[in-house]
């Protein structure tokens, strides 16, 4: 029986491999911010084999991006079908209208109870109490010892009052609690929920991890580092005059150094104290130690050494951040000595998650433990979604052969992850790469002269290393093609494409001119907004029962509508539409007057770009701007410049965040010809689906591109 039993269960297997053969694999590679007007030149060019191979065969169309054209954004629509107005993904940042600030919009903090909450210290006493009576009861009792029970009572009252007093000093009673905001039914859920097995790799918007059937998650954009950002690294310095001031819009942690020789004690800044308040944040040691001939330096910190010589990275090093003897945050990270002589510049990675000593429900993976069987299996890697450090370089620590040191070392890594995946049996593999994104952001002066950062000497050299990210790009197609069987659909994307950021638009600093958003102290004119900016603060002297509009996020554009907003003036109906109209008609007039040029593009209507929407969550208009133009920083958090338009002379010189769609198309590619070339990222999800041969959990807006018939 056992025999034919064994032989059933091979024959199954057989049959499931065959069918499985059969319909092939579907093979997804994302490459953020991956621009359509690049890459075509450089196929063109012979630059990019692989591609072109797959264009040539009628598999290449450009991508339209979302309104807002933004990475969480995008990615939300390809993973749910829906538009940011289904996802709620409609920007980085969203406005509390309780109070008008801003706040992250991918997902948000809150708490939940430890254990037994606020009282941790009396549960935890009456465990270590009856807990230690027993354990000295028992045996007292089993040699027949008079009165065992009272002999027993002493230590077990001893031992309960030590449990109390390290539940109430040890032992939280709450832990911090991420929500993911993104709504709507991932297609991978969709596949698992009927018997499809599959890895996704570092798709934007999946944190928390959330468990899903026959699949396997590691989240993507999101996901913090461990001091609780976006990304936020470390500079150790013994020149006391450095100072990056106010410009400092990427939050690097300047750490100054008593000395420049010698042996010198210091200190990692770590994560705030969100479990017991005080210390307000969590450090661990470190201590350097200068060689006398100033060619190297010792690095030593949580028992481990190391030497470095100027220009080399550490390697991988593990620092615990002791909140107290019970509790540590274990955080991954690598240091690169900048310089030696005369000052010591010592530069820190963001800190990253340890992937196998993650806090309590803190999900970087579905199931929790295969971020940490992924680390075994390939080595250690960057947990934060926002992996490549493009701040060390937007600041001037670093310089771009830094910066792109360090998209080689991130790039390699989520590369060796995906050489893991290949291997695997699981019929859909989607795999998300940034770099193409953070070079971008970073290089983009480079390749347009018209850039107030242009360098003409330094131009060749960092166009050539634009191009190399593109190869790479290339390469990895190709490195997948080679493992595709004849059934097998490859598809190749990118959320959004890439433009100069030559100048920023300062639109909160328009609307107070124009009498939108009135300010304390006076009606909004130049010379009070020179007076009352205060960059310090959010929303600095704004005067909210005066105002009727204003803008937060990157191109987000709110009424003060009344009932909606705390403060709000504008009537619903016809006043606020025809102030919507009005701004819109307005804003699309502007001109610059250095340029000639309109910066505002387009102002959508939300209904316009839309099918669904919550009305008092998402923004009543969209700002999309021209070619080279940019909503400034400033305006994304409510700030107001004196100035109207200004040039960006900074090292974050490309971008896309406010740029009409039209200007920043992204990338499709698949080997399986295309059926049309207008195609959105709504029309993805519905593809996906399709050859997969999966009936869709709702309606959808989106049309398939590749034809899954026959």
């Amino acid at each position: 029986m056992k025999r034919w039993l064994l032989i059933a269960v091979a024959v199954m297997a057989v049959s499931g491999s065959a069918m499985a053969a059969a319909d092939g694999r579907l093979i997804i590679l994302g490459f953020d911010g991956a621009d359509a007007r690049l890459t075509e030149k450089w196929m063109a060019e012979g630059e990019l084999p692989n591609l072109a191979r797959l264009a040539e065969a009628g598999g290449y169309a450009r991508l339209n991006p979302t309104v807002p054209a933004q990475t969480p954004v995008s990615w939300s629509t390809f993973t749910t079908g829906r538009d940011p107005g289904g996802t709620r993904i409609f920007d980085f940042l969203v406005r509390d209208p309780n109070t008008y600030m801003p706040a992250f919009g991918v997902a948000q903090e809150t708490e939940r109870q430890f254990l037994w909450g606020k009282h941790n210290p009396v549960v935890l006493l009456a465990i270590a109490a009856v807990a230690g009576w027993l354990l000295l009861f028992v045996p007292l009792r089993l040699f027949k010892r008079r009165w065992a029970w009272a002999t027993a009572l002493l230590p077990a009252v001893l031992l309960g009052a030590g449990a109390f007093w390290v539940g109430s000093h040890w032992v939280p009673t709450k832990i911090p609690q991420v929500i993911n905001n993104r709504q709507g039914t991932p297609f991978w859920r969709v596949a698992g929920e009927h018997g499809i097995e599959s890895v996704v790799g570092r798709i934007p918007v999946t944190f928390p991890a959330r468990p899903f059937p026959n699949g396997h998650l590691l989240s993507g954009l999101g996901v913090p580092d461990v001091r609780g950002r976006i990304g936020s690294p470390s500079l150790f310095t013994s020149d006391p005059f450095f100072n990056l001031g106010s410009d400092n819009e990427f939050s690097i942690e300047v750490v100054h150094l008593s000395k420049a020789s010698g042996t010198i004690h210091t200190k990692i800044p770590g994560p705030p104290n969100r479990l017991f308040g005080s210390p307000p944040e969590i450090d661990a040691p470190l201590t350097l130690t200068v060689a006398k001939d100033r060619k190297a330096l010792e690095l030593e910190t949580c028992g481990q050494h190391v030497t470095l010589h100027p220009g080399e990275w550490s390697p991988w090093m593990s620092v615990a951040f002791k909140f107290n003897p019970l509790l540590a945050v274990h955080a991954l990270a690598r240091f690169r000595l900048l310089q030696l002589n005369p000052e010591i510049r010592l530069y820190l990675t963001s800190l990253q998650f340890d992937p196998e000593h993650l806090p309590p429900g803190f999900l970087i993976s579905a199931p929790a433990n295969w971020a940490a069987i992924l680390k075994r299996e390939v080595g250690p890697y960057k947990t934060a979604g926002w992996a490549v450090d493009t701040w060390g370089v937007s600041e001037r620590v670093v310089d771009e052969d830094v910066f792109l040191e360090d998209v080689k070392n991130t790039e390699e890594a989520f590369r060796a992850q995906l050489r893991r995946f290949l291997v695997g049996n699981e019929r859909l593999l989607v795999q998300y790469f940034e770099f193409t994104d953070r070079v971008g952001h970073i290089l983009f002066r480079f390749m347009d002269p018209g850039h107030p950062a242009y360098d003409p000497a330094r131009a060749p050299r960092y166009q050539k290393a634009f191009l190399d990210t593109y190869k790479t790009m290339d390469s990895i197609v190709g490195e997948v093609e080679k493992s595709l069987h004849p059934n097998d659909v490859l598809i190749v994307l990118s959320d959004h494409g890439f433009s100069s950021w030559r100048r920023s638009f300062n639109i909160n600093t328009w609307l107070a001119r124009n009498g939108y958003l009135a300010l304390t102290g006076g009606k909004g004119k130049v010379q009070d907004l020179e007076t009352l900016f205060d960059r310090g603060q959010f929303w600095p002297n704004v005067d909210w029962s005066r105002s009727k509009a204003y803008s937060l996020g990157l191109g987000g554009l709110y009424i003060n509508l009344k009932g909606r907003e705390a403060k709000g003036t504008v009537a619903a109906g016809s006043e606020y539409e025809n102030l919507r109209r009005e701004l819109a008609r307005r804003l699309e007039a502007i001109v610059d007057p250095e340029t000639g040029v309109h910066p505002v593009a387009k102002v959508y209507m939300r209904e316009e770009v839309y099918h669904t929407f919550d009305p008092d969550i998402v923004p009543d208009m969209i700002v999309t701007t021209a070619q080279n133009y940019r909503i400034s920083w400033q305006s994304a958090l409510g700030g107001m410049p004196s100035e109207l338009f200004m040039d960006n002379a900074r090292p974050w010189s490309g971008d896309h965040c406010t740029m009409n769609p039209a200007v920043v198309q992204g990338i499709l590619f698949a080997n399986r010809p295309l059926e049309r070339q207008q195609v959105d990222m709504i029309d993805v999800y519905p593809t996906v689906l399709g050859l997969l041969k999966q009936e869709p959990p709702e309606k959808l807006e989106g049309t398939p591109f590749i034809r899954t018939g026959g």
